[in-house]
């Protein structure tokens, strides 16, 4: 069985392009998951308050265990990347009344796991992207493995990442071993 790889930067930048083509709903919740480590249930299950555009902040609450933590939303020149600009256009365009930040498009409920993992897999399917990198937990690799390649310190990813402990992160830290990728800062 093969296992589970960071996606590359181009790649994340294609997966994103086709979502943004598709739903500026599905590329701002595709874009959280990356740049913010999170699982597909943590996301899709994100409130309307856990984001302040006064602050530029994100409230995750993480599952499994792991850390509650409050982050910031970046600008980015690479407006694929500018969680800023794109949650701003979002929250406009937006005119459910559900509470969840990304509510289901039939009903006022959150997007299951289940919705963001089979959304997350079509748009890696169009960019093409290899078997073992369709997985939304990917994104979450492919975060760590960039901070990993940028030499960020490892108590800061695993702030970033929301593991209470740096065991946590070895699993991470080790599927990209096989193949390791180019150092590249996304922000």
């Amino acid at each position: 069985m093969n296992r589970m790889q960071p996606l590359s930067r181009p790649e994340i930048l294609a997966v994103l392009k086709i979502a943004r083509a598709n739903s500026v709903r599905d590329h701002a919740l595709l874009l959280l998951c990356f740049a913010h480590g999170m699982r597909a249930s943590e996301c899709g299950q994100l409130l309307l308050p856990d984001i302040s555009t006064k602050d530029w902040t994100i409230r995750i609450k993480r599952v499994k265990g792991s850390l509650e933590t409050l982050q910031i939303l970046s600008a980015n020149s690479e407006c694929l990347l500018d969680e800023r600009r794109l949650l701003t256009e979002w929250l406009a365009l937006r005119v459910n009344d559900s509470p969840y930040l990304f509510p289901s498009r039939n009903k006022r409920g959150s997007l299951s796991r289940v919705q963001v993992y089979r959304m997350f897999r079509a748009y890696c399917e169009q960019a093409g992207t290899a078997d073992t990198k369709r997985g939304v937990h990917a994104l979450k690799h492919s975060l760590g493995q960039r901070m990993a390649d940028g030499g960020c310190d490892v108590k800061e990813m695993r702030l970033a990442l929301g593991h209470k402990s740096l065991s946590s992160l070895s699993t991470i830290l080790r599927c990209g071993q096989s193949k390791r990728i180019v150092p590249v800062r996304l922000r």
